[in-house]
């Protein structure tokens, strides 16, 4: 019995080796990009559904007090110096005003005429609070600006990491 000798497919070996390297490869590439897109999918979701129940809560509200001067709903706005690098992702952000607003919804209800004695109550309370375990970490949450427009109380906060000692 003869054995073939494999020079003959020596070549045709290197192609279809170099064909599979290529396929794996492309594959790896593609399901880099294709993770990506999904993660910004995700992370724009989450921003949808904080808007959608944000709205919600802002309608039933409309509905309750509807021509009085009252402060409706809360907005809060994330505030980040200019050399900060160390800025907070959308689910700590998301996290974050959640718990803001639990606290601060003692002002929801409330005349927009009185609103100075109280915010200045508030950012006495709130003045650099710490937020434990927020995913995972603590963050000193400091209020800078309160302000009152068309019933919307919007309130600007700075966050960082808080530094144990």
């Amino acid at each position: 019995m003869r054995i073939p000798s494999f020079d003959r497919f020596q070549k045709f070996m290197q192609v279809t080796a170099f064909f599979v390297c290529g396929m794996i490869v492309g594959s790896a590439v593609y399901s880099a990009l294709e993770n990506n897109v999904v993660d910004q999918v995700i992370l724009e979701n989450y921003e949808l559904r904080d808007q959608l129940d944000s709205l919600k809560r802002d309608l039933e509200l409309a509905h309750q007090v509807r021509k009085e001067n009252v402060i409706r709903s809360l907005v809060t706005i994330f505030v980040h110096e200019q050399g900060e690098e160390d800025t907070i992702d959308i689910l700590t952000q998301k996290e974050l005003k959640k718990r803001l607003k639990e606290d601060l919804d003692i002002f929801i209800g409330r005349s927009i005429y009185m609103i100075n004695t109280d915010a200045t109550f508030a950012r006495k309370l709130l003045n650099t609070k710490v937020y434990d375990q927020v995913e995972g970490q603590n963050y000193d949450v400091t209020i800078r600006t309160i302000l009152v427009v068309d019933g919307v109380l919007q309130v600007w906060v700075e966050a960082r990491k808080h530094l144990s000692k």
